[in-house]
């Protein structure tokens, strides 16, 4: 079923796009390829269509770049665990909140349809001129924000909001054939030119996001916690 999806997928227009733009991007960014890739959000892959085709996208970037693969989903069932371990994923063990350090490596970071609450997260992590090499394969930035803005509610994304005026956006044509499993999908990168002209007071200026009143739309690590423990009750009565 997956890798009839990653055929299909790599066969397609949409992929041609995504791979072309990915060159583009490394060539302005001066990086030669992508060393790993960090993934949240994959969904129910066994059994919903897009978050297929979305994993999909994933196992063709892995092979393309030949990158080391991290990957979290707070609701992945075992059994969708036991096959990304197969496909030699590294299966991150507990709810980071988006909050992962990246190193020195060049990493593309690949949220399909997460909360922009979580890339703002991971923008408060990294939240330095490193951002240089990374490149995030998300929801789009401008429509967003520009949504959130437009209903009031842009107050607690602080790192997507300041961070905007230096990200080149790179519009993905969303051409797959199933039109929902990459809507608003487009590719962020951070060039050097534009991340050197910030001064150090910017960075300098980085309180943890607090998000008291928020609908997140994304499972916390408190309540990751406390469906973890319910599930090991439950199989203890069992």
């Amino acid at each position: 079923m997956i890798l009839e999806a990653e055929v299909e997928l790599k066969n397609s227009l949409f992929a041609d796009n995504v791979f072309y733009s990915l060159g583009d991007s490394l060539n302005a960014l001066r990086l030669d390829g992508i060393s790993e890739i960090l993934c949240y959000g994959l969904g129910h892959f066994s059994s919903c269509r897009s978050s297929k085709y979305q994993l999909a996208l994933l196992l063709s970037l892995k092979k393309y770049y030949n990158s080391r693969v991290y990957v979290y989903d707070p609701v992945f069932y075992s059994h969708e665990i036991e096959l990304l371990k197969r496909f030699d994923c590294n299966i991150i063990e507990i709810n980071e909140e988006g909050k992962r350090i990246i190193q020195d490596s060049v990493t593309l970071i690949y949220m399909p349809h997460c909360s922009i609450y979580l890339t703002n997260n991971f923008l408060y992590t990294n939240w330095s001129k490193r951002l240089n090499k990374c490149i995030l394969l998300t929801n789009s930035f401008s429509i967003v924000t520009d949504n959130l803005t437009k209903a009031n509610k842009s107050v607690s994304l602080d790192y997507v909001l300041r961070i905007r005026p230096y990200v080149t956006e790179i519009p993905l044509r969303n051409n797959f054939i199933y039109k929902d499993v990459f809507s608003d999908l487009n590719i962020h990168i951070f060039l050097e030119e534009n991340i050197n002209a910030i001064p150090q007071s910017f960075w300098n200026k980085r309180d943890e996001p607090c998000y008291r009143g928020a609908e997140i739309h994304y499972l916390t690590a408190k309540q990751t916690e406390r469906i973890d423990a319910k599930n090991c009750c439950t199989e203890d009565e069992t």
